[in-house]
């Protein structure tokens, strides 16, 4: 992945059932320099932003109430395949890690999700961020 696929201005979507993991990881990527950060708690209401917007990243749970997050990253794979997914899950068990790469994803990060896995995963895409632990 090159260095200027996702930067400051890129459009992010955090997508989780949870609300205070989507507030939280919403607010570590703004502070991480992101400014465009959205966020959403069901797949249909992905689909249908989707339809508006190209987001450069998204930040998807698996476990989604209705479309489940593996569906909806076979979706946004194939209709915005230069839409790069995150896929997230508490449940990070072999198989999911293995199935969303597979289909896809660009990474995989275990819940509860830290500032320092967010910056090690930028690191690790080749994504320049403010670093918030320099002094």
């Amino acid at each position: 992945m090159a260095k200027d696929d996702i930067d400051f201005s890129t459009d992010i979507l955090v997508v989780d059932d949870d609300e205070q993991i989507r507030s939280f990881i919403r607010i570590i990527l703004m502070k991480l320099g992101f400014a465009s950060v959205e966020t959403s708690s069901n797949g249909q209401d992905v689909i249908n932003r989707m339809r508006l917007k190209n987001y450069g990243l998204i930040f998807l749970d698996i476990n989604l109430p209705g479309v489940d997050g593996l569906s909806l990253l076979r979706l946004i794979h194939d209709k915005y395949p230069k839409t790069k997914v995150v896929m997230c899950s508490g449940d990070s068990t072999a198989k999911n890690v293995k199935e969303a790469m597979a289909t896809g994803a660009v990474s995989f990060l275990a819940k509860p999700v830290l500032a320092k896995n967010l910056m090690n995963l930028f690191d690790k895409l080749g994504v320049n961020y403010k670093n918030l632990l320099a002094h």
